[in-house]
Parts: C-alpha cells; sequence; structure tokens
C-alpha cells in the first residue's frame, strides 16, 4: 500500500532528476611582456550553483591578483595551500564585476588589466571567487579556484573552460528530523541540532529558519525559537532548537515541494545567515527515506554550506 501510494505520488507531477554537472568558468588571459601587462576577460559560469531564494538574488564576481607568492610544494612533493593570511602578507590587488543577475549561466563580460613585470611572472596567483550578494551588500563567496598566472602560454588572447568547483568551507553541521503525515497532509522538521557553527565574535543570539518552496515559489516559512549563545554552538555538543517547524503539504505537491533551512545568528541587530541546507522531497537521500516510511522521524546530519538568503 505503501509503494502504491508513493507511485501515484510520483505521477502526479513530472519532476526531471537534477543533473550534477561541475561549474566551469569562462576566462581568457594575456601577458604582454613588452608592456609588463597582464590581462584577463572574465566571461561566464555555466552550471552556477541554484538554491531556493528568498529575495532575487545578483552575483558579482571578485578577483585577488597576489605578486611574489611561493609556489614550493611540501616533501611529498603535493601542491602548496594559499591561504588567506599568505595573501594578506601580499597586499594583493582586488578587482570585482558590476553586479549581474544570479542565474544558471551567470555571465559577466568584464576585462581587467594589471601590471606584471617578467620578474614577477612566474609567482603571481589570481584567486577568482564567484559570490552572491546579501541583503546587507555582503560577498558570499559560492565558488573559488586559484590560477597561477603562468599555468599556460598566454602572449596572445586565449579562451579558457575552467572547472570551478563549489566553495565548501566549514561552517559547521545541522541535523536535522524530519516526518511527513499523508492524512493530515503535514511535513514537520523538529528538533534541530546545530554543531560546530562558525560565528562572528559579536553573536549574541542564534536561531533556525525553515522556509517551503513548491515549484520554486515560496508557500510557507517558520522559525525556531531564538536562543543566546552558547559555546556548544561551536562545539560537537551542539544547541538544540526543541520548536517545531510545521509546514502544509498537499501530497500533489510532494514532488516539487522543496524545504530550505537557514541557521541565522543575531550581529548587532542585525540577522546574518551562517549557512544553509536545501531538501528536496524526491531528490535528497533524507526526503526520499522520509516518504518511503510515512509517519516515521527520519534524522539526517547535513553541511551547511554559504547562503545570501
Amino acid at each position: 500500500m505503501m509503494y502504491n501510494w508513493m507511485e501515484r505520488l510520483s505521477d502526479d507531477a513530472e519532476v526531471p532528476t537534477p543533473r550534477r554537472v561541475q561549474p566551469s568558468l569562462s576566462v581568457a588571459f594575456e601577458y604582454v611582456e613588452a608592456e609588463n601587462e597582464f590581462n584577463f576577460y572574465i566571461r561566464n559560469v555555466t552550471n552556477y550553483p541554484m538554491t531556493p531564494t528568498l529575495h532575487k538574488t545578483e552575483s558579482r564576481a571578485v578577483m585577488h591578483l597576489v605578486k611574489g607568492i611561493s609556489r614550493k610544494t611540501s616533501v611529498m612533493g603535493w601542491a602548496r595551500t594559499i591561504t588567506w593570511q599568505d595573501i594578506k602578507e601580499k597586499d594583493p590587488f582586488t578587482y570585482q564585476t558590476l553586479n549581474v543577475v544570479r542565474a544558471s549561466t551567470t555571465i559577466y563580460n568584464e576585462f581587467f588589466t594589471c601590471k606584471v613585470s617578467p620578474r614577477e611572472f612566474k609567482n603571481t596567483l589570481l584567486r577568482i571567487q564567484i559570490c552572491d550578494i546579501d541583503e546587507h551588500d555582503q560577498n558570499v563567496v559560492v565558488a573559488e579556484m586559484d590560477y597561477w598566472i603562468n599555468t599556460h602560454i598566454i602572449s596572445q588572447f586565449t579562451q579558457f573552460e575552467l572547472p570551478f568547483p563549489p566553495f565548501t568551507p566549514d561552517l559547521g553541521e545541522i541535523e536535522l528530523h524530519m516526518t511527513y503525515l499523508p492524512v493530515s497532509e503535514r511535513l514537520i522538521v523538529h528538533y534541530s541540532t546545530v554543531t560546530n557553527l562558525k560565528l562572528d565574535e559579536k553573536c549574541k543570539e542564534i536561531f533556525v529558519r525553515g522556509v517551503l518552496f513548491v515549484g520554486g515559489r515560496q508557500f510557507e516559512r517558520h522559525q525556531s525559537e531564538t536562543k543566546k549563545r552558547s559555546e556548544n554552538a561551536c562545539t560537537d555538543d551542539g544547541m538544540h532548537f526543541t520548536q517545531k517547524l510545521l509546514f502544509d503539504l498537499d501530497r500533489k505537491y510532494v514532488p516539487k515541494a522543496e524545504v530550505l533551512l537557514h541557521v541565522i545568528q543575531v550581529v548587532e541587530d542585525r540577522d546574518l545567515i551562517v549557512g544553509q541546507v536545501s531538501i528536496s522531497m524526491l531528490h535528497s537521500e533524507q526526503g526520499q527515506q522520509m516518504l518511503k516510511a510515512l509517519r516515521t522521524t527520519i534524522s539526517r546530519v547535513h553541511r551547511l554550506i554559504p547562503s545570501a538568503g
């Protein structure tokens, strides 16, 4: 009987299986040795990481050009990891594109130039970041890569398509307990636990916000109780939120439903997103398990990813 219910549910709407395709950055580089000029053109990003958002999100590309940075490898031959501390010590040049609307293919179409001497050429790094822009006009990095400008021969403008992995900083985790009740047609998210959060030093309070989207449109928004900051939130012990998030979800809309969870910190009376997780009812492991075991609570720990809201 459970299987038949799931079978009918799947037939109610055509839901394409999402493709997991690595984002790609389209750029062009040129080095004019006679002029000591390094020129670069940021064209676009394809297969851009997309999740539902609460407001229209804009994007910009930010580039940090770092001269004279060491490329030494380890004794084992591993490539050196360049930290932000390494970059700041070299006083980088920073460039950014104009704001554009975020889309699966986000187009920037901007040209930049910088003086780089032949002596500096082999030890110059270009860190390229794709950023969503939050409601406070702050950059939220969603994809990042490092490019040594002497990697390819670029005596004349040459275009490249470079793999551009999503940015996955360690922001913390959230454990979610989810249940779907088919008779009352209600989705319940309850007893959420956040662990190992990376919080601002001025963070005062923390809460969890849940938003139900159906077919990409926002239907309901709820939030947990607000708790005073505790050191447990930054450890494996975690901070627990007991208030249930109750969403009315008609079974015929389940195939198109997605729940967006934000972990939010309050800093100087501003609500800042620490990170998010998005749960598709049909395409996520937790959603699939929940719909196969109706009325049963399914729990999963999710790693938080960057979010501009």
